[in-house]
């Protein structure tokens, strides 16, 4: 997010109404921008296949639950390197190391293959999927896991409108591809060719526009392209153990409840291969529609006035400010961070009330069945308690607090997984009742934690010893992968 303050901030001097509305609006695209339209072309591309002409519904369950479990399980290998890397890229542009960019690039791109084509291969040992449809699922698997790490070097670069544009295309011609694959093509699917994989297909065409607007706009960003040291980001593995597992926990933690009620009651498994819950998984995925301003306004926040009182505290702290001006500083910075901590907690939590009271009506236009929208109302706590952890988060990894992140993130898997073990065999009456329990108790914490962290800040800032990396596994393997690739 850094970097984004300086449009945000020129925003706000312009003390005119529309400007503000510009400076949300922009928040709003950098924070949830790809992602919301990841969502709509997905959703928009599932209501449409209701309405096609050939496609059955088992074979539009069966592109649902392709399209979805690819991007689960992407989001979960994107975990594995997502924090380290973005650590490593914000090293290279503060020490204005830029030729190390691109060669970090090449690297997790080759890793990121790696990783993925060792979890396609645990997939296709149960897989009961025709060939042709397994190849295509590989690819878009495959493209997807690409694009993750497309945008988040993209997003340090601070090339915004490039990846908004990209997604915002590919969804297009995503959607576009479904309806015409469905008008001119789907009279010809005949024998092998089933109208999912054709649908797949069509779905998959998108992805890879975007993959491809992504790639250009990777080579407009970053000019030096060297190939040597592509692995080198790896060490940070071994400086920064505590990013990884941040990380990695937190996106399993999403997603691990989901994990359980597939084995459990009213769980179903499609075609032998994809597990699903059909009620859970539609009420988690509209719960997370309602944290969308929780993101934005964190951005806003964050960017426009905690960033500047931060950035003076340490500022003094690092250039040799006077006790007075350091103490004032730190004052100003917890001061403003309460502040809008309290205002993020309260406009959120209003929305989230006003989803809960009016859920039923809304939801009804969706026909959804009344269990579906029980369902609902418990994850919806879940999403904004989880949207709070993230933000609680992020916050203490501003102040280097990697190990309490890390601890959070613990926590969140933890609590969320074995709460759902727990939950489970209450059947429908329990669902979301683990989700809205386990992020809760991980909100609770993760504030503790900030805040017993703010109050030693003076200590965390001239104290923190820098120890050295217990172990040189990661370091030691990046040098024979360079000495490998060169």
């Amino acid at each position: 997010m850094a970097g984004i303050g300086f449009k945000l901030q020129k925003l706000f001097q312009e003390d005119y109404f529309s400007s503000r509305l510009k400076a949300y609006a922009f928040a709003g695209l950098v924070t949830s921008g790809p992602w919301l339209i990841v969502i709509l072309t997905i959703a928009v591309t599932q209501w449409l296949t209701t309405f096609l002409s050939i496609a059955s519904f088992e074979e539009r369950t069966t592109f649902n639950l392709v399209v979805s479990y690819s991007f689960i399980f992407s989001q979960v290998l994107l975990g594995i390197q997502q924090l380290v890397v973005t650590r490593y890229l914000a090293d290279c542009f503060y020490e204005k190391r830029y030729e190390d960019l691109f060669p970090a690039f090449l690297g997790m791109t080759k890793m990121t293959m790696a990783l993925g084509s060792i979890a396609f291969l645990i997939f296709l040992s149960f897989s009961k999927l025709p060939f042709l449809l397994n190849g295509l699922i590989f690819i878009l698997f495959m493209t997807i896991n690409l694009i993750w790490v497309h945008f988040l070097f993209l997003s340090a670069a601070k090339f915004y409108q490039a990846v908004a544009y990209s997604f915002l295309i590919g969804g297009i011609v995503a959607v576009g591809s479904v309806l015409l694959i469905d008008r001119y093509l789907m009279e010809y699917v005949t024998g092998i060719v089933t109208p999912s994989l054709a649908l797949t297909a069509g779905f998959t065409f998108g992805m890879i526009i975007t993959l491809f607007g992504l790639f250009t706009s990777m080579l407009l960003t970053f000019p030096q392209r060297g190939t040597k040291n592509q692995f080198t980001y790896l060490s940070y593995f071994d400086r920064y153990p505590a990013l990884f597992w941040t990380s990695f926990l937190y996106n399993i933690g999403v997603w691990v409840g989901n994990w359980v009620i597939w084995f459990s009651d009213g769980g179903a498994v499609h075609l032998g291969t994809f597990r699903y819950h059909p009620l859970y998984d539609t009420a988690i995925f509209l719960s997370y529609l309602t944290v969308i301003p929780t993101m934005t306004i964190f951005v806003v926040s964050v960017e426009t006035r905690f960033y500047e009182r931060y950035r003076i505290f340490y500022g003094y702290a690092n250039e040799g400010g006077t006790l007075d001006q350091v103490e004032k500083a730190r004052d100003a910075m917890l001061l403003v961070l309460r502040q809008e901590l309290q205002r993020l907690f309260r406009n959120q939590g209003l929305f989230t009330l006003f989803t809960l009271l009016f859920a039923s009506t809304l939801l009804g236009y969706l026909a959804l069945p009344e269990a579906t929208i029980s369902i609902f109302q418990m994850t919806t706590i879940g999403a904004f308690s989880n949207a709070m952890v993230l933000v609680l988060t992020l916050l203490l990894l501003y102040f280097e607090d990697q190990k309490g992140a890390a601890w959070i993130s613990c926590v969140f898997f933890f609590s969320n997984g074995i709460l759902a073990l727990l939950i489970a065999p209450f059947g429908f009456s329990g669902y979301g009742l683990s989700f809205a329990i386990g992020s809760t108790l991980t909100f609770a914490f993760a504030l503790m934690r900030l805040i017993h962290y703010v109050s030693d800040i003076d200590y965390h800032t001239f104290c923190r010893m820098v120890l050295p990396p217990r172990s040189m596994r990661f370091t030691r393997w990046s040098e024979r992968l360079n000495r490998s690739w060169m």
